[in-house]
């Protein structure tokens, strides 16, 4: 085997070895000292302040927030599809304290752009050879949707994590 070959085989397996240690999307804070199950019951009523929840997990420590729709400027020229949150907050315990990950996806729904732009689906005939129930079949809505990540809200994302911090550390009066 050539000496490129080597190199390349090492590159693999140091990759499959190490993994991928990429960084979730979203923002993170030091919680500080604290119990972890009042600080999930914090992290719930904030997160309930915000956004109605989908479902909360103690054991691992993840709480999902239905999505949320959104009035968002269009990114179209003339039209824009809807736009809508979704957002998810993480404990975990790290040393003695506790961090909180908020992340606030801002997502657009992409099935008007699909269905409108469909290149070389359409036969330049002046009668339509499919009709609304052959190209949609018997899907349900959620499976027919198509939501695409933008980006994230990082302006959302602190204010939940400022508001989770000020509910567990009180200012004194």
């Amino acid at each position: 085997m050539t000496r490129h070959g080597w190199i390349m085989m090492a590159v693999v397996a140091a990759g499959l070895l190490g993994g991928c240690n990429q960084a979730l999307p979203g923002s993170s804070r030091q919680m500080d000292t604290v119990d972890y199950p009042a600080a999930f019951a914090a992290a719930r009523e904030v997160m309930s302040q915000y956004y109605s929840l989908e479902s909360h997990d103690v054991d691992s420590g993840i709480i999902q927030g239905r999505p949320k729709e959104i009035d968002a400027p269009h990114e179209r020229i003339l039209s824009g599809s809807p736009a809508r949150q979704v957002a998810t907050m993480r404990l975990r315990k790290e040393g003695d304290g506790i961090v909180a990950y908020a992340s606030v996806a801002v997502q657009r729904q992409g099935r008007q752009v699909l269905q409108q732009l469909r290149p070389g689906t359409d036969s330049y005939t002046s009668v339509p050879n499919e009709t609304p129930a052959e190209r949609e079949a018997a899907t349900t809505v959620e499976q027919n949707e198509s939501w695409r990540t933008h980006r994230y809200a990082k302006d959302v994302e602190a204010k939940i994590l400022q508001d989770l911090y000020r509910s567990l550390h009180p200012v004194p009066k």
